[in-house]
């Protein structure tokens, strides 16, 4: 049974990436699992606003990986990439099935221009479905 909701953002959140902005402010090219996130109003960015996750915040970063060098396999194949390896890690890191959970799985990917500057990094992250702001971490939550 397929769980009927989009992931949101997937499609549009493709990210480019910088060297680090401000101290809250690191680069897409450094996003590591546990960092607590607002997301960006924009639909591409170079550095994404990181907070505690006592604080309020948009979403939590909970699996990073990277898609194969060689040339830009275009936005379609690395969000393919993207929704499966999300999807199937989604429970290990919040202790519940992705179709069962109150969260949803979203990520960001490389862009063509970022591909050109080694970019190969797939950063999944999880948030409400209601896009609600989370207040603590949703690591090992059950949500």
């Amino acid at each position: 049974m397929e769980r009927a909701r989009l992931v949101s953002l997937a499609a549009t959140l493709a990210l480019v990436t910088a060297p680090l902005a401000a101290c809250s402010d690191a680069s897409v090219m450094h996003m590591r699992v546990g960092q607590c996130v607002m997301l960006p109003a924009e639909a591409t960015a170079t550095t994404i606003e990181t907070t505690g996750c006592a604080r309020e915040h948009d979403a939590e970063v909970f699996y990073v990986t990277s898609a194969p060098d060689g040339d830009f396999p275009g936005a379609d194949a690395l969000n393919k990439q993207a929704e499966s390896e999300c999807i199937s890690t989604f429970g290990d890191y919040v202790g519940s099935d992705y179709l069962t959970s109150s969260l949803d799985a979203t990520w960001m990917i490389p862009t063509k221009d970022s591909w050109a500057q080694k970019d190969r990094l797939i950063v999944c992250l999880v948030r409400p479905l209601n896009h609600s702001k989370l207040t603590s971490s949703v690591k090992d939550s059950g949500l």
